[in-house]
C-alpha cells in the first residue's frame, strides 16, 4: 500500500536549513523547486522510471489526469543511483529501459539533490537529479 504526502509548493521554494526534507515529496511538486534544495538529501514519492542505463535514469512525474483522462508529464529528474544499489539498479534497468510510464515503474526515490545540467552541456540549475540514490519499489 502507498500512502502520498502532499506538500505546499511555497514551502518548497525556500531553502531548508536542515539539511533534509523531513517528508517524502512528490515529483511533480519537488521539480520546480529542486535547485533550492542542492546538497540536500529527500525522498520523492510518485517518481516513474524510465530510459533506464547503467549510469542514471530518468524520473518522470505526471500531473493528474485531464478531464479528458490525459496525463502529462509535469517533473523530470535524473536519478545516479548509488553503486550498493546494485539491486534497484538492475530491477530499473529489467523493467524501465524504455519510455513506458506503467505502474510496474512507479516507485520512491531517496538521493542527495545536486545540478546535473553541466553533464549535459547545459546552464546552471536546468536540469536537475539526485545522486547516490536508493530506490523503493512498492513490493
Amino acid at each position: 500500500m502507498r500512502i502520498g504526502c502532499v506538500l505546499v509548493l511555497t514551502g518548497l521554494a525556500v531553502p531548508s536549513g536542515a539539511g533534509a526534507l523531513d517528508a517524502p515529496a512528490d515529483v511533480v511538486a519537488f521539480a520546480g523547486a529542486a535547485r533550492h534544495h542542492i546538497g540536500e538529501r529527500v525522498t520523492l514519492d510518485h517518481c516513474h522510471l524510465v530510459y533506464a542505463n547503467e549510469d542514471e535514469i530518468t524520473c518522470i512525474g505526471l500531473s493528474p489526469q485531464d478531464a479528458d483522462g490525459t496525463v502529462r508529464a509535469a517533473g523530470k529528474l535524473l536519478i545516479r543511483v548509488a553503486a550498493a544499489e546494485a539491486r534497484g539498479r538492475t530491477r530499473a534497468l529489467a523493467m524501465c529501459a524504455g519510455g513506458g510510464l506503467g505502474e510496474d515503474c512507479e516507485v520512491s526515490v531517496s538521493g542527495e539533490v545536486f545540478d546535473a545540467s553541466r553533464s549535459f552541456g547545459l546552464g546552471e540549475a536546468q536540469l536537475m537529479g539526485l545522486r547516490e540514490a536508493t530506490i523503493c519499489w512498492p513490493d
